[in-house]
C-alpha cells in the first residue's frame, strides 16, 4: 500500500513538472535569443539538406554565426522539425525534455544521501526552482548539459557504488556505458570538454588510489570508462584542431569538420585582472545575471534558498572529508568535483549562468540537503513540524509569485517568432516590391519563420556569416529615409517613435501595425 501510495505521488508531481516545462512553450518566453534563430535554422537545414544553414555535411559542431553550437541540442531539434515542422515549439522542446530529466535524475542523486525522502524532497525543490523551469524553456544549445550531465553523473555514482559492494565484479560493460553517457555530454556544450576533464582527472586518480586492494581492477575499470569518451572525443578534438591551426576543413561520408570563421578557442584563458569580476559572476548562480536562466526577483532558487546551500555545501564538504577518512567514494564526493570543475571552466571563459548550467544539479543538491539537515536537528517534533511549516509556506508562496511573473505578464519583446513576417503580411499588396528595411533584428530571426536553402543561404551571406542583403529584405538601418522604401521595426524599440515622428524622420509614413511589430511606408501619390 505504502509503495503504491508513493507511485501515486511520484506521478503526480512528474505531471506538475512536465506541465511546468510545457505549458505555452511556444509563447513562453515570448522573446527570442539569437542563438535560438541560429540553431533553429542549423536543425530545420539538417533535417531537410542533411547539413547546417552554412551548407556544411552534418557538421560535428554546426556553424553558428561566428563559432561553434553544439550538436546535442541541434540534432535532437533537428529529428523534430523532420517529424512536426518548424516552429517555436519544437525549437525548444528539446531543452524541455532535458529538462525533466535534470529534475529528475538531480532527485535520484538526492536519494543516493538522503533516502526516499530526499528523493520527493529533489522532486519538488528541483521541480519548482527558477533556475530549472526557465532552464528548459529557451533553445540555447548549452542547456541540454545539464539534463545530460546529472544522468551520467547519476550512474556513474551508482556503478561506484556497485563496484564497491563487489569488489572482484569487472563490470567492464558498465563502465562502458558509463563513459558513453559522460561522451554524449561533450556535445550538449562547447567547454563541457573541460568540465569533463578536470572532473575525470581528480575522479580517477582517487578512484584509482583511495584502496590499495584491486587496484588493478579498478585501474581497467577506469580504461574502459576512458575508451568510449575518448573515441567520442575525436571528432570534438578534430574541431579543435582545424580552427586552431588553421588546417583544411574535414569531410567523411558520415560528418565534416568545418571551419569557423573565428576561432573560439582563443576565448579559453584565464586572466588575473578578470578574477574578481568572474567571482562576482560566481555569486549570481545564487542571486540573478538578469540573463535567460535567472530572475531578478525570485533568483536562480528563491532568496531563502542561499543559506540553505551554503549550509548543505558545508554539510557536504564534512561528509566528503568523512569519506576520505573510511576510504570510500560518495555522491558528496562527486558533487564537490562537479563544483570544481565548473568554477574552473567558468574561471577560464564563462560569463553568464547559462555558461555554468552544470552547476546547478550540484547547487540544488546542497539546497535540498540543507533543507532536510536543518529539520533533522530540530529533535523536537512540533518544533520540526513547525519549521517544516515556515519552509513550506516561504517557498510556496515563492513559486506562485514566480509563476504569476514568468507565465502570465503581458510583456513587451524584440525578435518575436515570425513577428515581422506577419506585420509584412499587413503591408498593401502593391507597397510588397519595394526595398524592405527590416530593424532591430539580423536576418536568422525572419528566415526562421520563411526559411530558405542552406545553399541561398550561403551565398547571400558576408564574411562574417550575416544576411544583410536578400531580394528586396535588408536587414540594417539606413542612413536615411525614403518615400519608396518600407520599414519594419518592434514597437518596443527607439526606431518606432524615430519612425513615427515627422520632426525627426521627414517623412509621413502610413503605419500599419501588430501587437508587437509596425510597418511605416509612403502611400503613392
Amino acid at each position: 500500500m505504502k509503495k503504491r501510495a508513493y507511485c501515486i505521488l511520484f506521478g503526480i508531481l512528474l505531471l506538475i513538472i512536465i506541465f511546468l516545462r510545457v505549458f505555452h512553450l511556444g509563447r513562453i518566453p515570448l522573446g527570442m535569443h539569437i542563438d535560438e534563430a541560429g540553431l533553429g535554422l542549423n536543425a530545420w537545414s539538417i533535417a531537410n539538406y542533411a547539413t547546417d544553414r552554412y551548407g556544411n555535411f552534418m557538421p560535428v559542431c554546426p556553424s553558428n554565426f561566428y563559432g561553434e553550437q553544439s550538436a546535442f541540442y541541434t540534432y535532437f531539434c533537428a529529428l523534430l522539425v523532420k517529424l512536426f515542422g518548424l516552429n517555436l515549439y519544437t525549437l525548444r522542446l528539446p531543452g524541455a525534455v532535458m529538462g525533466i530529466l535534470a529534475v529528475v535524475f538531480g532527485a535520484l542523486l538526492i536519494r543516493e544521501k538522503w533516502g526516499t525522502k530526499g528523493f520527493y524532497a529533489g522532486l519538488v525543490m528541483l521541480g519548482i526552482f527558477p533556475y530549472f523551469i526557465m532552464n528548459s524553456r529557451f533553445a540555447l544549445d548549452c542547456n541540454a548539459m545539464l539534463g545530460s550531465l546529472t544522468i551520467a553523473l547519476y550512474c556513474l555514482i551508482r556503478l561506484i557504488k556497485k563496484a564497491e559492494r563487489e569488489p572482484e565484479r569487472r563490470l567492464y560493460g558498465l563502465f562502458v556505458l558509463t563513459g558513453i553517457l559522460f561522451g554524449i555530454v561533450l556535445y550538449t556544450y562547447i567547454v563541457a570538454a573541460l568540465v569533463v576533464a578536470v572532473f575525470f582527472i581528480f575522479f580517477g586518480l582517487y578512484y584509482l588510489f583511495y584502496r590499495k586492494e584491486h587496484r588493478l581492477l579498478r585501474f581497467m575499470q577506469l580504461l574502459f570508462l576512458a575508451a568510449p569518451l575518448c573515441v567520442m572525443a575525436v571528432p570534438l578534438i578534430l574541431v579543435v584542431c582545424v580552427n586552431y591551426f588553421g588546417l583544411e576543413p574535414i569531410v567523411t561520408p558520415f560528418f565534416s569538420v568545418p571551419r569557423m570563421i573565428t576561432n573560439r578557442t582563443e576565448e579559453v584563458a584565464f586572466s588575473l585582472s578578470a578574477l574578481p569580476s568572474k567571482l562576482r559572476g560566481l555569486l549570481h548562480t545564487l542571486t540573478s545575471d538578469g540573463m535567460y536562466g535567472s530572475s531578478d526577483k525570485h533568483f536562480t532558487l528563491y532568496p531563502w534558498s542561499i543559506p540553505f546551500v551554503l549550509a548543505g555545501a558545508v554539510h557536504t564538504f564534512k561528509r566528503t572529508v568523512q569519506s576520505f577518512r573510511r576510504r570510500i567514494i560518495t555522491a558528496d564526493l562527486c558533487m564537490l568535483l562537479l563544483v570544481f570543475a565548473e568554477v574552473i571552466m567558468f574561471l577560464l571563459c564563462g560569463q553568464y549562468n547559462y555558461h555554468i548550467n552544470g552547476i546547478f544539479a550540484a547547487l540544488a543538491y546542497f539546497c535540498v540537503g540543507g533543507i532536510l539537515m536543518t529539520l533533522g536537528l530540530i529533535k523536537d517534533e512540533f518544533f520540526r513540524v513547525a519549521m517544516f511549516g515556515i519552509i513550506l509556506y516561504f517557498y510556496w508562496n515563492s513559486f506562485l509569485a514566480f509563476t504569476k511573473d514568468y507565465f502570465f505578464s503581458d510583456t513587451m519583446a524584440f525578435q518575436v517568432f515570425g513577428g515581422a513576417d506577419a506585420a509584412l503580411a499587413l503591408l498593401p499588396a502593391e507597397y510588397k516590391a519595394r526595398d524592405i528595411y527590416i530593424l532591430d533584428e539580423v536576418g536568422e530571426f525572419y528566415f526562421l519563420s520563411n526559411p530558405i536553402p542552406p545553399a541561398e543561404f550561403s551565398a547571400a551571406c558576408n564574411e562574417l556569416g550575416y544576411i544583410t542583403e536578400y531580394g528586396n529584405l535588408h536587414f540594417y538601418q539606413p542612413d536615411s529615409y525614403s518615400e519608396n522604401a518600407v520599414y519594419v521595426c518592434n514597437r518596443a524599440s527607439g526606431m518606432f517613435h524615430t519612425l513615427s515622428d515627422i520632426s525627426v524622420n521627414g517623412r509621413r509614413f502610413s503605419v500599419v501595425k501588430t501587437k508587437h511589430y509596425a510597418v511605416f511606408y509612403c502611400e503613392a501619390d
